[in-house]
């Protein structure tokens, strides 16, 4: 169990994509994060600095906000910390409902926001407003308090097989890693875990989102899947003693795979059961 001291503080929802989402046709996701947003009255801000090319991908958002019925979505158009510094924050934010940080590199997004004024405005929206806060791809794994930068996708989790940096701090306790299946990244989360089993490691697919509200609810939403890896209970873990590229063993990894629907109780560490007409039959 999540100490109350330790539990995410949010105050509206926050909205995790795995990268990939369909901008062009049903949209689901991007219909799901207007709808948390206030639909039609949603005042939308797209923060593209993760990408190696933000005004291309301020205009993607912008014309898949636009077909979705935003009128006129803000951008936060900066390519150095100085044009973070520049920025008219409260033009920025005031009366926003919902924040969408898009792809690219989570080092690049982070080493630009943070301990920014903008990035602290934005940290006190989350906590004390009902901001809806989505982050895609890069901005999904720049989201957390401790998140993944670079790591390669291996056959069997290795010491060095992932690097970790400091995030934005919207997920205290959560590891994000994207793209997920795809990858064949649950090598370095189960690694990455193991560095302080206290996070709770959760890999996204594409086209995959999780919302996660201030009950600690966090639902899955979207075409892939969900795995969550939890290191509460290992009872042995070799990480500290192998050499730097060696594989290590590790006790007491729980693993879940959760897809759309399924809910997953934060605070509580454990997901939710079904209700009973997903459930097969008792047939003893």
């Amino acid at each position: 169990m999540i100490e109350r001291s330790d539990r995410e503080v949010i105050g509206g929802h926050l909205l995790v994509i795995g990268g990939a989402e369909d901008k062009y046709n049903e949209r689901r996701i991007l219909k799901k994060f207007l709808s948390l947003a206030g639909e039609k009255d949603a005042e939308v801000l797209i923060v593209p600095c993760a990408s190696d090319f933000p005004e291309f991908a301020a205009d993607v958002y912008t014309q898949a906000f636009r077909n979705l019925g935003v009128a006129n979505p803000r951008v936060l158009r900066a390519t150095s910390r100085q044009d973070v510094f520049d920025a008219d924050v409260p033009a920025l934010l005031d009366g926003v409902t919902g924040v969408f940080i898009t792809g690219g590199d989570q080092m690049r997004l982070v080493s630009l926001l943070g301990g920014t004024a903008f990035a602290a405005r934005l940290r006190k929206m989350v906590t004390q407003t009902d901001l809806v806060m989505a982050g895609t791809s890069a901005g999904a794994a720049g989201m957390s308090t401790s998140m993944i930068v670079r790591g390669e996708s291996t056959s069997h989790p290795h010491k060095n097989s992932v690097r970790l940096s400091p995030g934005l701090g919207f997920l205290k306790n959560i590891i994000i890693d994207q793209h997920f299946t795809e990858r064949g990244r649950i090598s370095r989360l189960i690694t990455a875990v193991s560095y302080n089993p206290y996070n709770l490691g959760i890999g996204i697919d594409e086209n995959t989102a999780i919302i996660l509200d201030k009950e600690g609810n966090l639902e899955v939403f979207g075409a892939g899947s969900i795995t969550i890896v939890d290191g509460s209970k290992i009872s042995y873990n070799e990480i500290a003693e192998v050499d730097d590229f060696q594989s290590f063993s590790v006790f007491g990894v729980q693993l879940h795979v959760l897809q759309d629907g399924l809910i997953y109780d934060y605070f509580n560490r454990r997901p939710v059961p079904p209700p009973n007409e997903f459930l097969l039959p008792d047939l003893a």
